[in-house]
């Protein structure tokens, strides 16, 4: 079910991706936005930017997919653990997994391209760099040139040539991705082919097969995006250009511009590549005999030996969460080793038995006195609030003639961690059962209560109900609830038909009409939700808000870490240290596994802060205002920080030819050619290469505990210096990124990086100082210092306020 929701999630994104690519013709890339501010607020209101509606389509569109993403990754240990009759096994699974997710990752970097033309529009366009009087001659032309007017013309003829060439890429991801998933079984039939019409596709390829073709169809575009781009290096003058750095301002723009266009191409070849790896793997299955027939698909000793150590260990609450998003509240996600340091600041490592064994102890206060006792501390208390009527002898009998349970019921099961979910699923609750109460009234007085009217109607309702249920599983509140009510008012009243009034009420219930019955329902459930309404703030309220900051704290700790381990991935490949990917006990392998887990607590924490700015709306506000649009900011600014991180440790697998653990015969394997000798000495190259990423860690573990704190940030902290690849590798080889390179996939790749780390330093910054404006910085100015002291220190100049307090002494 989600793997189909995925599959034609990704087909959206691939449609509205082509379209984003169309529309770069169009826009006006030398047009200052009107919005435009400082630098640091370029993104604080999107809907202030000149309108994109392909853009927009595009972001929805992705931000489902990775959802899709996240789901499948979050119920991946349940099929791990599973009996099943069934074809593919739980690693087949595994691997398409990672698949899928190879095919996402270059998708999202498209972000960069929508992020970089919102930043040149800010400025005011291409043309608001001072152009040099070497400006090349744009009205030029030689034999087969269209005249080119402006650089504007230029840039447009550029994108509608790109927008030509990729058309035929494009149906072929769209077929690769059907014919992957009918291959796999996944999907009964392709939603617009059929079996034979892959077959027919695949046979005019050379060598035959759908995967042939599908690499012939990418090695075509590969060969056709040559000579536009050899012929906007040279109209731009940057044919031949030695090196990746220029101190002349139109050489800087064109080289931006075709670093642009770079990323764009490398965008689409990569993920072509990606599902060509899918539909490999899918032809492999067939191959192996795995999709010959079923078989019981057992669970291995290692996946029980997890299964049983889970019931006494915390797990992430992956599943639940996704399942039930709109009632959950708040996701339940673990640091676990992601802190690094286990130390008590209380208590040193236990050393003797008598230690080790009263150290068990502790364990009672802090499961008693966590978060989660509390919160069901609550919801006992408020259940026993309407229920002790049953437990007093003089309201024992009216608590069960009416039914009051439903009331103490509806408190246990409408309560939330958060207030602002509580109140929503209290809402749907009180809306879902008046909404029953009136199909009851329909299912029974609309045939006068004859029973196979009754049924008809009923049927019809838990029809409609289900429908809902189907079509909205992330909100299944009020088709649920509805169906119990419809059930028990109408199911109710034809069991009296049937087995007649004595024996209905022998259970000490009194009977009532369906005109009675359905009232006293929403009864019941008005008072149970209003119990329960009080209790969310009351000794104690846990909002929202309050989780909002706690999460984007963790997940800029987070994001720390995941950027430490994608610099350690990143220098074991580009130093060739990583050892074989295959090899479980292998330091890529290990560097990669923990990676992952963490980009996966980071993928639930942000769908769980898009909830808490949801659930915001139901909260009422006491005081000042919640800075909404402040955490939106930082949000996305995390978001992105995270996608372009994600984007350059998968750049550096096309660096170092380290194919994905899915299959041999992965297309990563052929990105560059071992033949080549630009990409041997670009290899070199990049070996050599220093990155370090310490003060980015260390930033973003501040920002976490700022934000988790409320505390002020410390004084004069400022984020690193951008790292330069591009000056980094003119130092040490000029000729290597001569653009006479341009067409080599390693250039691209290059490209992408710099692209990248360019686009995370300004968002590290954003992020910065957004958290200042949130939190605040530290002031440890003295009362008597005037004018900044500390900017005068050791300028042989004290301020008089100092020379004062002396004499006074």
């Amino acid at each position: 079910m989600v793997l189909n929701e995925y599959l034609h999630h990704l087909k959206s994104v691939l449609d509205a991706q082509r379209d984003f690519i169309a529309s770069l013709s169009a826009r006006d890339w030398n047009t200052r936005d009107a919005s435009s501010g400082s630098e640091t607020d370029y993104e604080s209101n999107a809907g202030s930017k000149s309108p994109w509606p392909e853009a927009e389509a595009w972001r929805s569109a992705t931000a489902e997919a990775t959802e899709d993403q996240v789901k499948v990754h979050s119920q991946i240990r349940y099929v791990k653990r599973e009996f099943t009759w069934s074809k593919l096994r739980a690693g087949d699974f595994v691997s398409i997994m990672k698949l899928m997710k190879n095919i996402l990752v270059p998708i999202t970097g498209m972000e960069t391209v929508v992020q970089l033309v919102h930043r040149v529009e800010r400025l005011g366009g291409w043309n608001s760099i001072e152009a040099n009087r070497a400006t090349p001659d744009f009205g030029s032309t030689t034999p087969g040139d269209i005249p080119i007017e402006s650089e504007k013309e230029l840039w447009k003829r550029f994108f509608v040539n790109l927008s030509a060439s990729t058309h035929d890429i494009w149906e072929a991801m769209l077929q690769g991705l059907d014919y992957a998933f009918f291959t796999l079984q996944i999907t009964r039939k392709p939603a617009f082919s059929t079996k034979e019409d892959f077959l027919a596709r695949g046979a005019t390829a050379e060598g035959g097969g759908f995967a042939t073709f599908l690499e012939q169809t990418i090695q075509d575009f590969l060969t056709a995006r040559e000579e536009p781009l050899k012929e906007w290096c040279r109209l731009t003058g940057q044919d031949g250009v030695p090196g990746a750095t220029s101190k002349n301002p139109l050489s800087q723009r064109h080289q931006s511009q075709l670093y642009l266009i770079l990323n764009i191409e490398y965008c689409i070849v990569t993920t072509a590549k990606a599902i060509l790896d899918l539909v490999r793997f899918a032809d492999l299955k067939v191959t192996d005999g795995t999709m010959a027939k079923k078989r019981l698909i057992v669970p291995t000793l290692k996946q029980m030996k997890k299964w049983g150590k889970s019931l006494f260990t915390r797990e992430d609450s992956n599943l639940d969460y996704q399942t039930y998003s709109y009632r959950s509240g708040t996701p339940t996600v673990h640091l676990g080793d992601a802190l690094g340091v286990t130390r008590d600041p209380e208590h040193l490592p236990p050393t003797n038995l008598y230690e080790r064994v009263t150290d068990q102890f502790r364990v009672i206060p802090k499961v008693l006195g966590s978060g989660e006792s509390w919160f069901g501390f609550k919801v006992a208390s408020g259940t026993m609030f309407i229920a002790i009527t049953c437990f007093l002898r003089n309201s024992q009998e009216f608590y069960i003639k009416q039914r009051i349970i439903w009331g103490s019921i509806m408190v246990s099961i409408s309560m939330s961690q958060t207030a602002g979910s509580g109140l929503y699923g209290q809402f749907v609750r009180i809306f879902g059962t008046f909404l029953a109460m009136v199909f009851s009234y329909i299912d029974w007085y609309i045939v006068d209560g004859h029973t196979a009217g009754v049924i008809v109607f009923l049927g019809i309702t838990m029809f409609l109900y289900h429908y809902l249920l189907v079509t909205k599983p992330d909100d299944p509140v009020i088709p649920m609830i509805g169906m119990i009510t419809v059930i028990l008012i109408v199911g109710y009243e034809l069991q009296v038909k049937q087995v007649g009034e004595a024996i209905s009420i022998s259970n000490g219930q009194v009977f009532h009409p369906v005109y009675e019955l359905a009232p006293y329902r929403l009864a019941a459930v008005l008072g149970g939700v209003g119990v329960a309404s009080f209790l969310s703030y009351f000794p104690t309220v846990n909002t929202a808000r309050a989780e909002m900051r706690k999460d984007l704290g963790k997940t800029e700790y987070l994001l720390g870490q995941y950027y430490s381990s994608t610099h350690k991935a990143v220098v074991l490949r580009l130093r060739d240290l990583g050892g074989d990917p295959a090899d479980k006990s292998s330091p890529i392998r290990r560097v990669e596994k923990a990676r992952n887990k963490l980009f996966a607590k980071q993928l639930i924490l942000i769908q769980g802060m898009k909830n808490h700015l949801h659930f915001m709306r139901w909260e009422p506000t006491f005081g000042g205002k919640f800075p909404r649009d402040t955490y939106e900011r930082l949000l996305d600014r995390t978001r992105n920080i995270l996608r372009f991180t994600a984007m350059i440790a998968f750049v550096t697998k096309t660096f170092k030819e380290l194919p994905e653990d899915t299959h041999t015969n992965s297309i990563a394997a052929t990105t560059l050619s071992t033949d080549s000798t630009w990409a041997k000495d670009f290899k070199e190259v990049m070996s050599t290469i220093e990155i370090t990423s310490h003060g980015v860690t260390s930033l973003l573990a501040i920002l976490s505990g700022a934000i988790t704190s409320g505390r002020p940030l410390p004084p004069y902290l400022r984020t690193p210096e951008p790292y330069h690849l591009g000056e980094a590798l003119d130092g040490v080889e000029t000729d290597i990124l001569n653009t006479k390179h341009v067409c080599e996939p390693g250039y691209s790749a290059f490209a992408v990086m710099q692209l990248s780390t360019t686009m995370l330093a300004e968002d590290l910054a954003g992020l910065l100082e957004d958290t200042k404006l949130l939190v605040g910085e530290a002031e440890f100015n003295l009362d008597i210092v005037q004018d900044d002291y500390e900017k005068s220190v050791g300028t042989n100049f004290v301020p008089s306020t100092i020379f004062a307090s002396k004499k006074e002494e």
